[in-house]
């Protein structure tokens, strides 16, 4: 493994690097026209809110990959886990073990904390992934449809309450 790899935590001024990669992420799942967010924004929910932890993955001190992940609480088991929002790599460092040690570093510094596990979900279509993760002995969960509610959605829901 490449000496020159390493892991270190998002700063604010990365924020076009970062948007830059979760670029690339949008293209791969094939939803570019989702990433609406700006720098500044990000930067807003990341540092002033703390509503999240971002890595990058670095190789000669260029990024090529990152992580962001963030806390939930069971309230069956009252204890905390983390929910990894997105891991990606740009093509060309995938199937190298950069991946791997990117999940590690994240499992170690999640135990380190206190949580009891990690969560995480993949598009359907991403069969190389699913097939990593499961290898890695992930588990898929079965019985669960996720949900999104929209910024829109609650609006209206407020709005049909308080008629």
């Amino acid at each position: 493994m490449d000496d020159s790899f390493s892991i270190r935590t998002v700063t604010p001024n990365d924020m076009a690097t970062l948007k830059s990669l979760i670029l690339g992420l949008a293209e791969h799942e094939r939803r570019p026209q989702d990433v609406t967010g700006t720098e500044d924004e990000m930067r807003h929910w990341l540092f002033d809110r703390k509503i999240a932890t971002a890595l990058f993955a670095e190789l000669d001190g260029q990024a090529i990959g990152y992580a962001i992940y963030y806390p939930v609480y069971g309230s069956y088991s009252a204890r905390g886990r983390v929910y990894i929002e997105d891991i990606y790599f740009k093509p060309e460092f995938r199937g190298k073990g950069y991946g791997t040690r990117l999940l590690a570093h994240i499992c170690k510094k999640v135990l380190e904390e206190g949580y009891i596990g990690l969560e995480w979900s993949a598009l359907d279509f991403n069969t190389g992934s699913i097939d990593y993760y499961l290898k890695l002995g992930a588990k898929k969960e079965k019985g669960r449809t996720y949900f999104d509610f929209s910024k829109e959605c609650m609006e209206k829901l407020i709005a049909r309450i308080s008629k």
